[in-house]
């Protein structure tokens, strides 16, 4: 999981071109007017966790797993930028403002209902394309016998938590489905040598990235 702040970086190195080739400190600092000081203990700790590449004095690029994260933050800021214009009728630097603080306050699940809500637009408000979605958690009862899905959250229904932790599930855990239970949509599962069912309530709720 990352911060806000370590996102907003993810999205400048972005900006500036580090999908492809090294950007500097300097040109960082100048984006996010940031001290440079400020900018190389960020830039360390983006490389410790393995989300840039970054080599002293030449500057810092994107590593696949960075660059996941800089696409899906601008893909939520251009939808949010779509919204605020098209929906609230916000325009000019309010619309960057507004989606600046909105990008950091919502999950990926609320961000591609409002995606479908917005009619799926293609361009931004500036015209600048929206990225597809590359990693969408889908509910544990749409994966077909013999998927496998890597929990990253449930959704906040009463007892759910509760019920996983009686499962003995956590987030990171890898699920493979074995078989449903045709009469109510229960789960026959496996994870970590264990085999085991799922509720249907379970299941429903319970996100996964398929792998």
């Amino acid at each position: 999981m990352q911060t806000p702040a370590e996102e907003n970086y993810l999205k400048a190195i972005w900006y500036l071109g580090g999908a492809k080739n090294e950007v500097s400190m300097q040109a960082l600092a100048q984006r996010l007017q940031a001290t440079s000081g400020a900018v190389t203990d960020m830039i360390k700790k983006l490389a410790e966790k393995g989300y840039i590449a970054y080599r002293p004095y030449y500057g810092a690029h994107l590593t696949e797993k960075g660059l996941k994260v800089a696409l899906r933050i601008v893909r939520r800021h251009r939808i949010w930028e779509t919204f605020v214009s098209e929906k609230l009728g916000y325009t000019g630097a309010k619309i960057h403002e507004l989606a600046e603080r909105l990008e950091h306050a919502c999950d990926d699940e609320f961000i591609e209902r409002l995606y479908r809500y917005l009619g799926e637009p293609t361009v931004d408000p500036h015209g600048d394309e929206i990225p597809p979605s590359l990693e969408v958690p889908q509910p544990l009862s749409q994966l077909l016998p013999g998927q496998k899905g890597i929990i990253r959250e449930w959704r906040g229904i009463s007892l759910l938590e509760e019920a996983l932790h009686l499962l003995n599930l956590q987030v990171g855990d890898v699920v493979e489905v074995l078989r449903p239970f045709p009469a109510d949509g229960a789960l026959w599962v496996r994870c970590e040598g264990r085999s085991f069912v799922i509720p249907p309530t379970v299941a429903e709720n319970l996100l996964v990235d398929i792998v």
